[in-house]
């Protein structure tokens, strides 16, 4: 008996709010209730009273349709508007950064925040005391790093040679400057690796 409410509750855990719970419970009672008491008071009345069984039932079942399909329309309305409102939140800038710039400074940048239309491919470009912050991928293909730190980064993946890449952030001959990478996988070539690895990192692909 206890295993089998404690597994009923965990399925009332996982699947659904109590708050949820408790909106559907109010939503049965309210249109069970309505409909009974319309029946009940269709039942009093003449018209209804000498319809007989059929006539206040049938009363009962019109009201509790109608007390459903509004709690319905509201649930309806509020999701439409909880979806518009989810809509209006993409459509709006994450952050002031431009994946067009050339250069960047004392800046949170989120990987996101650097996606390019089509290639993902920047190069050339300074980076100077920014945290950029994964997670995400993040391919360096040569460029110069000073004084900048690699937090969380796990293992550095070396890539083959003549590996194309896709849909993957591309650092190309970049000037890096006291910044730090959180939460980031990097992907290098092997010269990079090397370097990684005489600095102790864990190089994978070499």
């Amino acid at each position: 008996m206890l295993k089998k409410l404690s597994e009923w509750t965990g399925l009332f855990e996982s699947n659904l709010s109590a708050a949820e719970w408790a909106w559907r419970l109010v939503t049965f009672a309210v249109v069970a209730g309505g409909g009974t008491t319309a029946g009940l008071l269709a039942k009093g009345t003449q018209l209804f009273g000498s319809a007989g069984l059929l006539g206040w039932v049938g009363v009962g079942l019109v009201t509790s349709l109608l007390i459903a399909l509004i709690f319905f329309l509201v649930k309806l309305g509020n999701r439409q508007s909880s979806e518009a409102a989810y809509m209006r939140a993409l459509a709006q800038p994450r952050s002031n950064v431009n994946p067009l710039a050339e250069s960047y400074t004392d800046q949170i940048i989120h990987l996101p925040d650097l996606h390019l239309p089509r290639k993902q491919l920047h190069a050339n470009k300074q980076f100077k005391r920014c945290k950029l912050v994964g997670p995400g991928v993040v391919a360096m293909l040569g460029g110069t790093y000073i004084r900048t730190g690699f937090l969380e980064a796990g293992s550095i993946i070396v890539l083959p040679d003549n590996t194309m890449l896709t849909g993957v952030l591309v650092l190309e001959n970049c000037t890096v400057e006291e910044c730090e990478f959180i939460g980031i996988t990097l992907l290098v070539n092997k010269v990079a690796g090397e370097a990684f690895k005489k600095m102790g990192a864990s190089v994978v692909g070499m």
